[in-house]
């Protein structure tokens, strides 16, 4: 993930009245965002801000062992755990792995997300990646 920032305002003109960003950052894969940007969330998350990670796809491809729903439970499980060590909130959406599309309907589920977030700062992937389920997160 080579991480893409996207500011609606100035720094100094987004925080709350407390001084506090609200960030959230976009994944395709659970595990995408914990990997990439679970260092600077937890510096966040330390500092009072509030911070969401989101993976746009549920995981679910497989392993040479695992794979379907039961992949899909682990990988959930293990982002929820990370995000409790990270005090971060997190969220997988419902989209197979390999199979995300760049249509007005997720794209219109990211907005609300983002709009329900109030998010002060939007991370994610570099539109120009070589997985397209990473180039559809980062569109």
């Amino acid at each position: 993930m080579g991480v893409v920032v996207i500011l609606s305002l100035p720094l100094s003109a987004l925080a709350q009245d407390d001084g506090k960003l609200r960030i959230i950052v976009f994944g395709a894969h659970p595990d995408d965002c914990e990997i990439k940007a679970g260092w600077v969330a937890a510096m966040w998350a330390r500092q009072g801000h509030q911070v969401k990670f989101v993976s746009t796809t549920n995981g679910d491809i497989g392993y040479a062992v695992t794979s379907g729903g039961e992949l899909a439970k682990r990988r959930m499980r293990e982002v929820d755990e990370a995000a409790r060590i990270l005090g971060i909130e997190s969220h997988v959406m419902d989209n197979h792995d390999g199979e995300l599309m760049p249509t007005l309907e997720n794209r219109k589920k990211l907005v609300r997300l983002i709009r329900e977030w109030k998010a002060d700062i939007v991370m994610g992937h570099r539109p120009n990646d070589y997985h397209p389920d990473h180039r559809y997160t980062g569109c």
